[in-house]
């Protein structure tokens, strides 16, 4: 009976045993586990900041004053982004960057914004505004859309009010069997003789 309980005991005592390393085989795995996530994180915050400090030193971050974005609104940048001068966000863009120095430089002059983009319109040609302008064959850009708009609100009302017509029908005598022909006439006759047997 001793014996018994004994081996009981030596056997509880090699299950806990077990279990106690298994789980520090998992903490071990997760502070593994912890530890590279860390150094995944750290790496990435240096990669962050080190473009950071490249773009500062570098000098290409670019510090545009407010005039310059407001007429830079009006002109579309010509690096084949299709975004506004204003909002190109290429780092060191062949277009942007050279097309604003030019706005911040006519401005210093003391040329008007109208001014500005009758120079761009005439340097560039008309691509280079953003928005078509208000006169001549360019006014249709801007009408087209309103008159499409109220051209398919008319159809529509005119279909609703077309489906919704009641139609004539024509109407059909119940008691007439001129229409239906002879040899039919005769043999509905027939059958229904036939059915009444």
């Amino acid at each position: 009976m001793q014996s018994l309980r004994m081996s009981e005991q030596k056997a509880k005592a090699q299950m806990m045993k077990q279990k106690s390393e298994r789980n520090q085989e998992q903490v071990m795995s997760a502070s593994w586990f912890g530890c590279l996530q860390t150094h995944v994180m750290r790496l990435l915050i240096f990669a962050v900041l080190a473009s950071v400090a490249a773009m500062s030193i570098d000098g290409s971050a670019q510090i545009v004053s407010p005039e310059v974005m407001k007429i830079s609104e009006r002109f579309v940048c010509q690096c084949g982004c299709s975004e506004q001068l204003s909002v190109c966000a290429m780092l060191n863009c062949g277009s942007a960057t050279p097309l604003r120095a030019e706005i911040a430089e006519l401005l210093k002059q003391g040329k008007t914004e109208k001014e500005i983009t009758s120079i761009f319109v005439a340097k560039y040609g008309k691509v280079i505004l953003a928005a078509p302008t208000t006169q001549g064959f360019d006014l249709t850009a801007w009408t087209l859309p309103f008159v499409m708009f109220v051209l398919g609100l008319a159809l529509i009302y005119y279909l609703i009010r077309l489906w919704a017509r009641p139609r004539a029908v024509p109407a059909v005598e119940s008691g007439s069997m001129a229409e239906v022909p002879q040899d039919y006439q005769q043999r509905i006759e027939s059958e229904l003789k036939n059915l009444d047997l």
